[in-house]
């Protein structure tokens, strides 16, 4: 190649190049991934009822501090959950989806601070999870109670329950 043919493609693939990287920076770190769930605000005095809803079944329409909670379950889930859960398909553990239907509060506060614990102690759902997942061991979490309930406001949110035959099975095994 001759000397003005290597002017003009050297900064044509430095150009590419450099897209590339960003373009693969972006989708490691998350940055090109569109939102799961779009929050609009409305005034604090009023609450949230089904028919807040507008026609995306994704979008809600929240109080402000409903909308807070969401946002910072969003940032808890993808820092702490993201890794082994999906909102509506298994990945290492069960899909989150509906969770806060299938388990009081309290029994979900426990199952994230220290899943260990409940299946030693024989919880039968909690035994039920491990067994069926493998015995995969969920790692505790020093979450306090009000995140916890702000990771499940965002499940809430981005991604609306449908009960399946699983969840009742599940819930006959939990009951008995």
């Amino acid at each position: 190649m001759n000397r003005s043919a290597l002017e003009l493609v050297f900064p044509v693939a430095l150009f590419l190049l450099i897209c590339t990287l960003v373009v693969a920076f972006s989708t490691l770190t998350g940055l090109g991934e569109k939102p799961v769930a779009a929050v609009e605000t409305k005034p604090s005095n009023q609450s949230h009822t089904s028919a807040d809803t507008t026609d995306s079944p994704v979008v809600a329409q929240l109080s402000d501090a409903e909308a807070a909670a969401v946002a910072a379950g969003d940032a808890l889930f993808k820092s702490n959950c993201a890794q082994c859960h999906a909102l509506n398909e298994v990945v290492i553990g069960p899909a989150l989806a509906g969770i806060d239907q299938r388990r009081p509060l309290p029994w979900l506060v426990s199952w994230v601070k220290n899943s260990s614990k409940m299946v030693a102690s024989g919880d039968e759902y909690a035994v039920k999870i491990f067994n069926e997942y493998q015995q995969q061991q969920m790692p505790s979490f020093a979450l306090s109670a009000a995140e916890v309930e702000s990771i499940l406001a965002y499940i809430r949110y981005a991604a609306p329950a449908e009960t399946s035959s699983s969840d009742y099975v599940l819930e006959a095994v939990a009951s008995r």
